[in-house]
């Protein structure tokens, strides 16, 4: 999944490189994140706080930023 509240471009490419040294493939699907009512990602997501610590979070909101997100992973090496 990409885009989720706490990931960065560096954490996709960080599991890029994870999925195909470790696992030896990528995925065949990644998916956006979308939120959902009554979860914790969503509510990481409306207040870019970790909810257990307080602790702010990264949140990625920019429509161009995600699809980039999401085109790490799909990229053929």
């Amino acid at each position: 999944m990409a885009a989720h509240p706490g990931c960065t471009l560096a954490d996709m490419q960080q599991l890029r490189t994870f999925a195909i040294r470790k696992l030896h493939l990528l995925p065949e699907q990644v998916q956006i994140f979308t939120p959902t009512p009554s979860t914790w990602s969503t509510l990481m997501y409306r207040t870019g706080k970790d909810p257990f610590s307080g602790q702010p979070i990264f949140v990625e909101k920019n429509t161009d930023n995600k699809q980039q997100q999401k085109a790490v992973l799909r990229r053929k090496a």
